[in-house]
């Protein structure tokens, strides 16, 4: 009885340890479809995050309750990357309709070359305030893992000054071009000053890498209501903290993942621990210890294993993701 108790206690705790963090590209139907969400879909989001009670907080202030361990319940943030000229025209009249909160990831270059889709200084000048703010997205939006430590710092650096010197920006927070980077990369941010967001899911905790923080990717494969509802009552899996190098080759794929639980699961939480990849995965218990791996190689340039696993509050999933990257195979 008094170990039941002690879970409770510990399981109670964890509600109010994370925030989600989606993440939008387009606001339309004639984008592509793997990173567009429509309208209407859009629309829902925001009712259900209204309707809800769902403390929408703008990224700024998330990182700064992130910091001083204090999140709400029921948190999340809304993101979108690359500044297409759809979230001017469409998504910012929403968010002020419904007086919510969304940052959005610049590359810089694309819009001084005055590409068709992004939006000008101008415009993002306009919308800057309340309902939108602006953060860096690299300046040419390269694979990071193609360039090398002075290339990154220097297209890093780039974007920021022109955020300064456009937008009035000063605070470090970037996201992945790709969502990708490796533990070299992780540590060169850190060593910039820089928060950084990556492109896998799950909800992000006390614990989570600030240089490799999760978003859940939001667009009409993967954003219907039934799977937002999940998502955004979702909670950081407990797990110990640990950098996951993330890089894959012909040696090590499909590639290990070790997980060590912060407390012991019950026998139940553990026949319904999974984790999701194409083909499947073999999962193996060692006590409050767990091993992944997939169970055929992973063919694509980007693959991820999601983790998740019922938690004791009635429609509230933990979630874990790592974003498998293999720099070898073409974009």
């Amino acid at each position: 009885m008094l170990r039941f108790l002690v879970f409770l206690l510990f399981s109670s705790s964890l509600s109010a340890n994370s925030c989600v963090v989606l993440m939008y590209h387009h606001f339309a139907k004639d984008t592509p479809k793997s990173t567009s969400i429509s309208l209407e879909l859009f629309t829902k989001h925001l009712e259900y995050l209204s309707q809800n009670n769902f403390n929408v907080l703008s990224l700024k202030t998330m990182l700064t309750r992130l910091e001083n361990k204090n999140l709400p319940e029921k948190c999340v943030v809304l993101t979108a990357d690359d500044a297409h000229k759809s979230i001017y025209k469409t998504a910012y009249p929403l968010l002020k309709k419904y007086q919510m909160k969304m940052a959005v990831f610049v590359n810089t270059l694309a819009v001084d070359n005055n590409y068709k889709k992004s939006m000008s200084w101008q415009q993002m000048r306009s919308i800057k305030g309340e309902n939108i703010e602006f953060y860096n997205h690299s300046a040419s939006h390269s694979h990071f893992l193609d360039l090398d430590e002075n290339a990154i710092k220097k297209d890093i650096e780039q974007a920021q000054n022109r955020l300064k010197q456009e937008l009035k920006v000063s605070s470090k927070i970037l996201s992945y071009p790709y969502g990708e980077a490796n533990l070299a990369i992780y540590n060169q941010l850190k060593q910039m000053g820089y928060i950084a967001f990556g492109q896998h899911s799950g909800a992000l905790s006390y614990d989570t890498n600030l240089q490799n923080l999760p978003r859940f990717p939001m667009n009409n494969y993967f954003a219907k209501m039934k799977s937002f509802k999940t998502k955004v009552n979702t909670l950081a899996l407990p797990i110990i903290s640990q950098k996951i190098n993330p890089i894959i080759d012909d040696n090590n794929n499909p590639p290990l993942l070790n997980l060590t639980f912060k407390k012991p699961l019950t026998k139940s939480q553990k026949a319904n621990f999974n984790c999701f990849t194409k083909d499947g995965t073999n999962i193996n218990w060692n006590h409050n210890k767990v091993s992944i791996i997939a169970k055929k190689p992973l063919k694509a340039r980007r693959n991820k294993y999601n983790c998740t696993m019922p938690s004791e509050k009635r429609n509230k999933y933990y979630w874990f993701s790592v974003q498998w990257i293999n720099p070898n195979l073409p974009e």
